[in-house]
Order: C-alpha cells, then structure tokens, then sequence
C-alpha cells in the first residue's frame, strides 16, 4: 500500500507531499517551543547556519556545584530533507557554540561559570555515523563550556542522543 497524504488524502504517492514535510518539520520546532515553556525557559526564534532555529536559554547557579553558574542554550534547526551526517553535526555544533558565545550575557566565562550547547538537528534523513556521532558524545570541549548534539528523525519520530 502506497503512502498517503496527510493533507490530500486522494493523491497517494511514494513520497510523501512538500506541505506534510514542511508541516512535520513545523510540528517538531514547535513542540520543542512548548517544550522549553513548559519548563519556563526562555526562547526565541533566529537562523542558524542558514535555517530557522529556535533558540532556548537558561542559566542556572547552585552552591553545591561549587557556587558555579551554567548558562545554557538549547538550539533546534530544521535541516528539512539535507543528510545529517558527522561533518553536518560538527559544522553546526561550530555554529551553535559561535551564536551561544556572542549571545551569552553573564559573568566572564571561567572556574565559576560555564556555557553548555545542547544542539538539536531536526531531518527526515540520518545517516548512520550521525547516529554514532549523538550516542557517543563525541563532541569536543571547550574553555568553561561544551556542547552535546542531538538528532531528530523528523519522520520516524526517533531522538538520537548520548
């Protein structure tokens, strides 16, 4: 049985319609922006590496993690059908670690404050080194700071992370 589309439910096809992928891919930033108010995190909207991005940020002090701040960013884009592979995830977590940078308001980076990146790739097209890539944090890390990737399978509904 052929695929159906969402929307036009009498035109079947292989693959299915721009519109149902664009609402998709819609429909997984904007569940990541329900996401991050329901936790009363802060977000907004921007392009990153070209595409559109939502962008969460949150910043957080606790006395036992040694009177240590973190202020940390939560970065989705919407890569649409572009192969995620490994150098697509170090390129954009290069990018999402530029954005945190320049837009991090706080006390000067060092022993007690830090800046993390959680960056989210959102595509209906993963390759398995991705994959890899998420499950085994394989990400560097930085002065006071760091970043771990996350992909989404926009069309498999599948999280891969560490």
């Amino acid at each position: 049985m052929l695929p159906v589309c969402i929307l036009t439910p009498s035109a079947p096809d292989t693959i299915l319609c721009v519109m149902c992928k664009e609402m998709r891919m819609y429909m997984v930033l904007q569940n990541i922006k329900e996401r991050l108010n329901s936790k009363s995190i802060f977000f907004s909207e921007d392009m990153i590496s070209n595409r559109p991005t939502v962008i969460g940020y949150d910043k957080k002090f606790k006395w036992w993690w040694m009177a240590t701040q973190l202020n940390t960013f939560v970065i989705a884009s919407d890569f649409g059908d572009v192969m995620i592979t490994e150098q697509t995830i170090e390129e954009f977590l290069s990018e999402s670690f530029k954005y945190a940078k320049t837009n991090y308001r706080g006390w000067p980076k060092g022993l007690q404050s830090g800046l993390g990146v959680i960056a989210i790739l959102v595509s209906n097209n993963i390759n398995e080194g991705a994959i890899r890539y998420c499950k085994e944090l394989r990400s560097g890390r930085k002065w006071a700071g760091f970043s771990i990737p996350v992909t989404i399978n926009s069309s498999a509904s599948q999280v891969y992370s560490f």
